[in-house]
């Protein structure tokens, strides 16, 4: 509860501690590649300045430089997130955890076994720090409604971006609103965020919208992923929502602020909605293996709507699609790879037994009629179908059969190897059927991605490996797309009855064993 939990098909993502502060130090010690190896890694200070023998050690050790270079990190944001006495506090306790650092320097053993347990302590201190600043803030953010001048004036005193930010919002959404002074402070802010790409797509967004506020706002919270009060949800409504959605089409959409919102009674969670999860599993696992980062920012809608599904399900009724075109839409998927027969008619059973378990729930908790609540329950299920269809949609044939044929399902052999293939051993036997390919108890899942023209081979390739191919080769060949990452593989049928696998470093022969 609280915490935005992304759920994949069949993976449930939580977001680690710091994650966008751990994505950009990624992205920092890949920038420093260089040919041959890495670039040493570098402490808060320069190294050429280097002069006692505390900063001589730091500077000769990566990992007292790493751990030099996290402190300051830490302690800038911690700056950043504090008031006037947590700041003074925060000065006095560096200053004299300085002073028993430098006091390395005339330890009885080496300077920089001293060092490591001194900078190691220091680290942790300040890295579980972080979130308690930022919960706290979040706290004075909460209280906004209540005591907006109260905290109007503890928010002033905090110096970082997110101070800036949540000021301009207390001024933009408060009892005597400054629009103008609000845009300029939340401007600030933006300008002040240190990610080119972070900065960039804040300032792109129109701030004289709610929408465009809360989003630059949201953004400004990302780095450490802020958990907004709930207040700010339901005082907000449908344009603080609008701003959690995914911005990046990314991993970076895994990481930074989301809602404080309880999501136990969400309606996209609930027992009535498991049947339709069932029967979409299965695909969205398959579509989510073949597309790229960007199914995180399909993650991410998915979770904002499960949460706001408990938090108030009205707001599905202004952009969610039509639910029976929805349904219509997915009845029609005919690919017996993944669509077994009756399945769109369990699709429609269930959509509508959720629709008709959540209708008399929402009548009760809003005391509306049963029609209203209906036509509630139905956006409900469109948004939370809608998304889940978009990202199978969008990565997996789901009108043209791509079973693997008949011609190449059976048993087989192989010797040699052929790397990021099934047949990756110098040896084998494997077993193909409709769906994948087994060695041993290993399995994989493989579509047909193409036959015939549409999986072409070289004809000399195949002569070059000593073997020919069948009459029928130019139209029975079939390219092999996996279900999860891997390279594709065309099958190659040649006479006798064997298969030969191009598409890998080398050509693998595959002898039949039996069918």
């Amino acid at each position: 509860m609280g915490q935005l939990d992304l759920t994949g098909p069949s993976i449930r993502l939580t977001l680690p501690p710091h994650g966008r502060m751990a994505l950009a130090g990624a992205a920092l010690a890949l920038s420093v590649m260089v040919a041959g190896g890495t670039a040493r890694a570098q402490p808060s200070f320069d190294c050429k300045a280097a002069s006692t023998p505390v900063e001589k050690a730091i500077c000769a050790d990566p990992k007292l430089a790493d751990a030099d270079s996290e402190i300051a990190d830490a302690y800038k944001t911690l700056q950043a997130l504090s008031g006037t006495a947590d700041r003074e506090r925060l000065r006095a306790e560096q200053k004299a955890w300085l002073a028993q650092r430098n006091q390395c320097a005339t330890a009885g053993s080496s300077v920089a076994t001293c060092l490591g347990p001194v900078l190691d302590a220091r680290r942790t201190a300040l890295a579980e720090s972080v979130p308690k600043a930022v919960t706290a803030l979040a706290a004075i953010v909460d209280g906004i409604a209540a005591d907006p001048a109260g905290a109007g004036k503890r928010l002033a005193e905090i110096r970082g971006g997110l101070g800036k930010g949540w000021t301009a919002y207390a001024l933009r959404f408060g009892p005597s609103p400054d629009r103008a002074k609000a845009d300029a402070l939340l401007r600030e802010a933006v300008e002040g965020i240190e990610d080119p790409y972070s900065r960039e797509t804040a300032s792109g967004v129109d701030l004289t919208t709610d929408e465009g506020f809360l989003t630059a706002l949201r953004v400004v919270s990302d780095d450490v992923e802020m958990a907004w009060p709930c207040s700010v949800m339901e005082r907000r409504g449908a344009a603080a929502w609008k701003a959690m959605e995914p911005l990046y089409g990314s991993n970076r959409d895994n990481f930074g602020a989301h809602p404080a919102c309880p999501d136990d009674n969400a309606l996209l969670a609930s027992p009535a909605w498991t049947a339709v999860d069932d029967l979409l599993a299965p695909m969205l696992e398959a579509a989510s293996n073949r597309t790229g980062t960007i199914r995180f920012a399909s993650y991410r809608q998915m979770a904002i709507d499960r949460m706001k599904s408990a938090v108030d399900p009205r707001l599905f009724l202004a952009d969610a699609p039509e639910l029976a075109a929805l349904v219509k839409d997915a009845a029609g998927w005919s690919n017996p790879r993944w669509i077994a027969p009756g399945w769109g008619e369990r699709l429609r059973a269930a959509v509508d037994g959720a629709v008709a378990a959540w209708t008399p729930q929402i009548a009760g908790r809003y005391s509306i009629g049963t029609a209203e609540a209906r036509r509630i329950a139905e956006a409900v299920a469109a948004q939370g179908l809608g998304g889940s269809m978009g990202l199978i949609a969008d990565n997996l044939e789901l009108q043209k059969d791509t079973r693997l044929p008949d011609w190449l399902r059976g048993s087989w052999s192989w010797t040699g190897s052929a790397e990021d293939t099934p047949f990756g051993g110098p040896a084998g036997k494997a077993r193909i059927d409709a769906t994948g390919i087994c060695v041993g108890s290993e399995c994989g899942g493989y579509d047909v991605a193409g036959q015939g023209e549409d999986a072409p081979f070289d004809p000399k390739e195949v002569k070059a490996a000593g073997v020919s191919p069948a009459p029928n080769a130019a139209k029975q060949a079939v390219s092999l797309a996996p279900v999860s990452a891997g390279f594709s593989l065309t099958m190659v049928p040649l006479t006798g009855g064997n298969v030969l696998v191009t598409g890998t470093a080398k050509p693998l022969l595959l002898k039949r064993e039996g069918k």
